[in-house]
């Protein structure tokens, strides 16, 4: 493979930041309403940011891009979960009665899965 060009990984830094979106979400599910998302939630979560966090850095590594996209995937069952969980304890009627907790963990998380397997399939092509 060529040289690498940049310092930091465009991919992996919007990936990043839909795992902050995520864990953003899952704070928010967590405080409203009380048991909407656990201490387990919370801890998948900041890992998921973490973990995202240290692939900034550009690397020809295939495998931990693959292990990314499956926490994302992960993250992605996580946050329906949850999403049905906040929908049980609030009675909802409607899609927002959730709050925007859940929305966002998913689109958070749906982000960063996203962005994950882009760079997964492009580092399988690179090596």
């Amino acid at each position: 493979m060529e040289e690498l060009k940049y310092k930091v990984n465009p991919v992996a830094v919007i990936a990043t930041v839909g795992a902050v979106i995520a864990l953003i979400g899952v704070i928010l599910a967590y405080n409203n309403p009380p048991g909407g998302a656990d201490w387990l939630d919370l801890i998948v979560f900041i890992l998921v940011t973490l973990t995202s966090a240290s692939t900034i850095k550009p690397s020809i590594n295939s495998k931990s891009a693959l292990l990314n996209v499956v926490v994302g995937v992960l993250a992605i069952v996580i946050s329906v979960l949850c999403y049905f969980r906040i929908a049980d304890i609030v009675e909802a009627t409607g899609f927002m009665d959730v709050g925007i907790g859940p929305w966002m963990m998913m689109a958070g998380s749906i982000i960063f899965t996203m962005f994950t397997l882009s760079d997964y399939l492009y580092k399988r092509k690179a090596a």
